[in-house]
């Protein structure tokens, strides 16, 4: 391996529900994945949140230790508390707006993020920086998949009510948890206190109507998107960018995944400012952080780089996609 060859790069995103962790190197190929756990420290302890950054980096580095390393977003000594030795670390400070718009390859714009919770965040080219919610389940987290879940149990539960509430998510979302009935939902609600994570997991089965075509599950993903979209209002008039050519760059797995999510979003963000270019990335955020330690490392972006990425990527991301345990399981 050539001097040059060895030098890689780890980029690391520990969210609400998972951390992902992605090694590359200079030519943009992917070499490993890797996912562990939650790393929000505000739900889970300082423990768990140093195995799930663990975890992720061992299932990327696999038997590699490389000689140089660029690494983003990653707790101090969590390599020495690994038994890993780097002989070159390069520790690359980023935050998730610079990570989410690197995704995009940009350096300056808007990112709406929603997975398990959400915020909306951006920065003009004078370094002007916003950040809007992220304030957790009770007091944010708007158009999160943690609120379109709690609304599509919510709906299930009420869906014997009236005609206008029935809803197949009174069969989707038991069957989601593994049970047969709203009652069992119940049950586990309040007796087995079932957590953020679970709750932001049944999202899954009510995007999963919506894109079916159930109204009331609909109006849920509709209502989340508009939910995020005031937001997003907000922040482009807290920016001053009604007028401005920026991205406008989605991130998390709703926004990412959800068609009829994002398109009303875009439809409501370019109300107010139509000079926006929506973009909704192919990567996960853990390669946006990559993206950066890239740079750090004296590597040029470049859509052919981003293309090497998203080619090399697909047999470690659908491999560690099908590792993940059912919401029953977990």
């Amino acid at each position: 391996m050539s001097e040059r060859s060895c030098r890689l790069a780890l980029g690391v995103d520990g969210g609400g529900t998972k951390t992902d962790a992605v090694l590359v190197d200079d030519a943009g190929n992917v070499l490993g994945m890797g996912r562990g756990g939650s790393a929000h420290g505000l739900f889970v302890g300082p423990e768990t949140v140093r195995n799930s950054y663990a975890d992720a980096i061992r299932g990327a580095l696999g038997n590699r230790r490389p000689q140089k390393l660029w690494v983003t977003r990653v707790p101090a000594r969590v390599f020495e508390r690994m038994g890993i030795e780097i002989a070159e670390l390069h520790v690359v400070v980023c935050d998730e707006l610079s990570m989410g718009l690197a995704m995009a390859l940009e350096t300056h714009g808007l990112v709406a993020l929603s997975g398990t919770g959400s915020f909306v965040a951006g920065l003009t080219e004078s370094g002007k920086s916003v950040y809007l919610d992220g304030l957790g389940p009770v007091l944010g987290d708007y158009g999160s998949a943690y609120q379109i879940g709690l609304t599509g149990m919510r709906a299930a539960a009420a869906s014997s009510w009236s005609s206008e509430r029935r809803t197949v998510l009174a069969q989707l979302i038991p069957r989601h948890f593994g049970v047969v009935h709203p009652s069992e939902v119940f049950e586990m609600v309040y007796t087995r206190h079932m957590d953020r994570l679970r709750i932001a997991s049944a999202a899954k089965a009510v995007i999963g109507a919506a894109e079916s075509g159930d109204a009331v599950a609909g109006r849920i993903v509709l209502q989340a998107a508009d939910d995020i979209s005031d937001v997003l209002a907000d922040l482009v008039h807290e920016l001053g960018i009604e007028d401005r050519d920026y991205a406008l760059v989605a991130s998390g797995g709703v926004v990412q995944n959800c068609d009829m999510y994002w398109e009303r979003i875009c439809e409501r963000a370019l109300d107010i400012a139509p000079r926006l270019r929506p973009i909704r990335p192919r990567i996960l955020p853990c390669v946006g952080a990559a993206l950066l330690a890239l740079r750090a490392m004296g590597v040029p972006w470049s859509r052919e780089l981003l293309s090497r990425i998203e080619e090399t990527q697909r047999p470690y991301l659908a491999k560690i996609e099908s590792s993940q345990p059912s919401a029953a399981s977990r």
